[in-house]
């Protein structure tokens, strides 16, 4: 069971089913977005981010490492590893250290990547 202190030292944000965001979140931790949002998204620490599938993120995501789901239309910029999974609909920009595309996912886009 979870007491009060513990709760407190979580580092994980939840964007649930139905929810929807317009403007720019930075989050601190790891985090899952299962929601709408149409602006940026930024990871802040060495959080990760994933995007469940029903999740679309329209505008730029800023993250170490990022796993899609759902779908995404701006730019992604990660310097650790972009996975996109099958069912994911990804279109924009991708600039990132390691990029997986599976087999099913749909990718429209232009990509750099780059492992430092």
């Amino acid at each position: 069971m979870i007491n009060d202190h513990d709760f407190k030292q979580f580092y994980y944000n939840i964007l649930g089913v139905k929810s929807q965001v317009i403007g720019n979140l930075i989050l601190s931790g790891d985090a899952i977005i299962t929601s709408s949002v149409e602006g940026s998204v930024e990871m802040l620490d060495k959080g990760k981010l994933i995007l469940e599938r029903g999740s679309f993120i329209k505008g730029k995501i800023k993250a170490i490492d990022l796993e899609i789901f759902g779908r995404v239309e701006g730019e992604i910029e990660c310097s650790g590893l972009v996975s996109i999974r099958s069912g994911a609909q990804v279109s924009g920009t991708i600039k990132s250290g390691r990029l997986v595309i599976y087999p099913g996912a749909i990718v429209e886009m232009t990509a750099d990547s780059q492992e430092e």
